[in-house]
């Protein structure tokens, strides 16, 4: 079963959950997994197009997934991490 890592900043719909196994077969089912069970969760992965949010970076494995990479499938020992791109000034 994959894993979904959730940063700090992204923990809030999450109830402080870090890393929560989901059943999915694409990094997209993936995210949708993760807010069928913590609703909210994804408004801050994409916007309401779809597209993910330019500050947000996601990962399989440590290697970058692509947009166009978010239906491709995936493992079920993989790890699908998010990573927040924090701007400031």
């Amino acid at each position: 079963m994959p894993t979904v890592t959730v940063p700090p900043p992204y923990q809030g719909p999450t109830q402080g959950e870090a890393d929560i196994p989901v059943e999915g077969a694409s990094v997209r089912a993936c995210l949708e997994q993760v807010e069928a069970k913590y609703p909210g969760f994804i408004a801050q992965i994409f916007d309401d197009d779809g597209q993910v949010h330019r500050f947000v970076k996601l990962f399989v494995n440590e290697e970058p997934c692509a947009p166009a990479q978010l239906d491709d499938s995936i493992q079920p020992g993989d790890t699908v991490s998010i990573v927040a791109a924090i701007g400031g000034g």
